[in-house]
């Protein structure tokens, strides 16, 4: 299916790895012009620039910190300045907090604020400030669309996930609210869910055994790739969409079943 998205003007957050460069090559590949901001690794956004401009897209880089609101604005700006404008806006970008995976605390009188408290405004407030931002440039597109990234960690338990998935959970009441505000002007406003994704493949914590198990538990017999949601995201910023809004559209594999 043509997409109807080349020379489309594209803003795709955190898209130096993972869902965000399968999402910004993807684009490429439908001849977009496409924005990717990075946090720390200039260099990993320099590759994934030059795999956009291979896959017949125009590429650009800008950093960006969720916490830093300034410089979300500064990104914005700068893309809207270089593309004359957005037509497609990806809130990718996360913030996992400062502690590895197996030191979160499993208890909630463990949880410090000063761990928490980042995480849970990161990935909340950071997304409504990048929304606050790129929303008059997608108000002037004659297709305007916005995807959030949230995760089935706002509705499945994990232990020590606690501020993670609160802060996803809130984008779903944001967009619920959006979509009437960002809607008005004819921008659809929706979220792609992913659960646990692989990349070519492969998990960078879960080993290939334990991921074949785990496949197994959900109804699709397989786990998404970073390319299912990457998918998923340009179908719903493309012109092809015209009347989902508001929706959290989920790519995690199905349901898990019992037993």
């Amino acid at each position: 299916m043509e997409l109807g998205l080349k020379d489309a003007a594209v803003l795709v957050t955190g898209g130096s790895s993972g869902i965000g460069r399968a999402t910004a090559v993807a684009y490429g590949r439908e001849g977009a012009r496409v924005a990717i901001t990075y946090h720390s690794r200039k260099d990993a956004a320099e590759a994934v620039a030059e795999e956009i401009e291979a896959a017949g897209g125009t590429a650009y880089i800008v950093p960006m910190e969720l916490n830093e609101p300034e410089t979300i604005a500064a990104a914005v700006a700068s893309t809207v300045e270089r593309w004359g404008g957005l037509d497609a806006v990806v809130g990718n970008a996360v913030n996992w907090g400062n502690l590895g995976f197996n030191d979160r605390p499993e208890n909630i009188e463990d949880a410090k604020p000063e761990w928490w408290i980042p995480i849970l405004r990161a990935n909340l407030e950071g997304n409504f400030h990048l929304v606050q931002q790129v929303a008059p440039a997608l108000r002037r597109s004659a297709h305007g669309r916005l995807v959030l990234l949230t995760t089935d960690v706002a509705v499945r338990p994990l232990p020590g996930s606690w501020p993670y998935g609160a802060a996803k959970a809130g984008l779903h009441g944001f967009v619920t609210a959006l979509q009437h505000d960002l809607g008005r002007d004819g921008v659809l406003v929706n979220l792609v869910m992913p659960g646990i994704t692989l990349e070519n493949g492969e998990h960078r914590v879960i080993p290939k055994p334990a991921l074949d198990r785990i496949a197994a538990g959900f109804s699709a017999r397989k786990l998404p790739d970073t390319t299912d949601v990457a998918d998923a995201i340009l179908f719903l910023t493309s012109p092809r969409t015209t009347a989902i809004q508001g929706e959290i559209v989920r790519v995690t594999g199905g349901q898990l079943l019992a037993g």
